[in-house]
């Protein structure tokens, strides 16, 4: 694994991680949800966060395990797809706010924020997993650490923003000793 820059206490002291199991099927990995608070801590700390925390600045996010019937309600309602699908995130800093001025102006002068919600889907993440021939728990991985780029106002919709996201998920995840998810 990887060397943590924060001691472990002190890291979650600073990152907060409330896990929502909506899903018994989510049980079915042992100790889940501490598996999804580590690794969303470790991210976090790897993210374009990592110089707030030194601040001492608070985050918390909130993570929902669902199933793929429950992701589909939420994103027919909210994205107007009728489909499941791995992994959708909600965010509560001006995505807008981000683009034009940066991370820090959206984060301003609070020394707490609440970044947002991440919904993954059981059975789409195993799916997928297999179908690629993926670690679960590093396919897992890497989808958190795509909900929370996307929480910190990156996005995936036009080709020049879509390389950028992929390459911070890339770099995060070799910190976190988890192989390029894009090659073959």
């Amino acid at each position: 694994m990887s060397e943590s820059k924060f001691s472990n206490k002190f890291l979650q002291e600073l990152v907060s991680v409330e896990v929502e199991l909506r899903s018994k099927q989510w049980l079915e990995v042992k100790n889940i949800e501490k598996f999804i608070k580590s690794q969303a801590q470790k991210i976090l700390e790897n993210s374009a966060l990592e110089k707030f925390l030194k601040k001492e600045i608070c985050f918390h996010l909130s993570i929902s395990l669902c199933s793929n019937l429950q992701i589909k309600k939420i994103n027919r309602e909210f994205r107007n797809q009728d489909k499941p699908t791995n992994v959708l995130s909600f965010g509560n800093l001006d995505e807008k706010i981000i683009q034009l001025e940066g991370l820090k102006q959206a984060i301003g002068t609070n020394k707490y924020i609440f970044l947002g919600d991440i919904i993954l889907s059981y059975e789409y993440i195993l799916k997928e997993a297999k179908s690629q021939g993926k670690i679960f728990h590093d396919h897992l991985t890497h989808l958190i650490a795509h909900g929370i780029l996307h929480l910190l106002g990156h996005d995936h919709e036009e080709e020049k923003m879509a390389k950028i996201m992929e390459n911070l998920e890339i770099k995060i995840l070799k910190k976190l000793n988890i192989n390029n998810p894009y090659k073959q």
